[in-house]
C-alpha cells in the first residue's frame, strides 16, 4: 500500500500537481479581501544556502509525515509566481541545535529539516517533512511551527512563520497569537497512512506586470479552480479545446471518489463531488481524448457551503 502511494504521489508531482486553494475568499485585483502574507521573526536558527530539496527528513524516519503543499501569488492573488524562492527551516522534535550542529559540520546532503525550494511554471511547491516539535522560550512553550523565507528574484522578501490548528500553545505565544497570525494557522489533515497533510498559499508584495514567464505551459490543462475555499459555486476552468474531457475525484490515497466525462472547458465541481465527501484535502485529475493529463490537489474545509 505504501509503495503504491509513493508511486502515485511521484505521479502527480510529475503531472504539476501541487496546486492548492488558498483559503481567501473571492479574491481579485481590486478586492479589499486580497492581502499580502503577514510576516513574523526570523528567528536565531536561520542559515542561508539550504539545499535545494523536498524532502527534509533523515532516512530512518519512514512514518507519520508532514506533506505541505501550496502555491505562491502576486499581490493581486490570483496570479501565480513561477521560480519564485521559498526558504523553510524547523526544529526537528523540539530543538535546532542538531540540526544546525549537522548543517553547519557537514555537506548540504547530510542536512535536516531545512530546504530552499523553486516554485513550478504555475507557483506550486510542496515538500515533505515532521511535525515540528514544541521547544521552550523562557517560562513556555513555543507553538509548533514552520519559519519561511520567501522571495521574487531577489525582490519584495516575505519573512514569516507557518501554525497548526488546535495547538494549545498559540494563545500565550506573543506571536502565534498576533492577529496577524491569523491566516497563517493551518488546518491538518490526517490521511489513511496517518500522515498529516496541510495547505499553505503565499502571497508576496509582487506586482502581475513584473513576472517573467507566466504563461501556462501547453499540456496544463486544468487552467484554474475557482472561487476559494470550495463551496457548491466553485468551477473548474480548463485550457484546451479537446473533443472530451474525463474529469476524476480521489482522495490523497488516489483512490477514485467519482468520474465523469464532459465536453466543457468550465464544469461546475458540484456536478463531481459527491454529497457525503468530508473535510480534507483531496485531487482532481483531468485526462483529455488526446492522452494530456494535469492534476491538482484541493481543499475542503467546510462541506455545509
Amino acid at each position: 500500500m505504501e509503495e503504491q502511494r509513493r508511486s502515485f504521489i511521484k505521479k502527480l508531482i510529475q503531472l504539476g500537481l501541487f496546486v492548492i486553494f488558498p483559503f481567501k475568499s473571492n479574491a481579485t485585483s481590486t478586492d479589499p479581501l486580497c492581502e499580502t502574507t503577514t510576516n513574523d521573526i526570523e528567528g536565531p536558527f536561520y542559515i542561508s544556502d539550504s539545499p535545494n530539496i523536498n524532502i527534509l527528513t533523515p532516512p530512518e524516519i519512514t512514518s507519520n509525515f508532514l506533506f505541505i503543499t501550496g502555491t505562491v501569488y502576486a499581490n493581486d492573488c490570483i496570479t501565480p509566481i513561477p521560480n519564485a524562492v521559498i526558504d523553510v527551516w524547523h526544529a526537528d522534535k523540539g530543538d535546532y541545535d542538531s540540526t544546525t550542529d549537522t548543517y553547519l559540520n557537514s555537506s548540504y546532503n547530510d542536512s535536516f529539516y531545512r530546504a530552499k525550494i523553486y516554485t513550478d511554471n504555475n507557483g506550486n511547491y510542496a515538500y515533505k517533512t515532521i511535525l515540528p516539535g514544541k521547544y521552550l522560550n523562557g517560562n513556555y512553550y513555543r507553538p509548533s511551527h514552520i519559519h519561511y523565507k520567501s522571495s521574487y528574484l531577489n525582490q519584495n522578501e516575505l519573512t514569516t512563520q507557518l501554525y497548526f490548528k488546535n495547538d494549545s500553545s498559540i494563545t500565550i505565544d506573543p506571536w502565534a497569537s498576533d492577529v496577524s497570525a491569523e491566516e497563517r494557522i493551518i488546518e491538518l489533515n490526517t490521511d489513511q497512512n496517518n500522515d498529516l497533510n496541510g495547505v499553505f498559499d503565499i502571497t508576496l508584495n509582487t506586482d502581475p506586470s513584473t513576472i517573467q514567464n507566466t504563461i501556462l505551459t501547453e499540456n496544463s490543462i486544468i487552467k484554474s479552480i475557482y472561487p476559494n475555499p470550495i463551496n457548491h459555486t466553485t468551477k473548474i476552468y480548463l485550457n484546451k479545446n479537446c473533443l472530451q474531457f474525463i474529469i476524476e475525484i480521489c482522495n490523497i490515497n488516489g483512490e477514485q471518489i467519482n468520474r465523469i466525462a464532459t465536453t466543457q472547458k468550465i464544469i461546475s465541481l458540484s456536478k463531481i463531488m459527491q454529497s457525503n465527501m468530508k473535510a480534507g484535502i483531496y485531487i482532481i485529475k483531468v485526462t483529455s481524448n488526446e492522452g494530456v493529463v494535469n492534476a491538482k490537489r484541493f481543499s475542503i474545509i467546510n462541506t455545509k457551503s
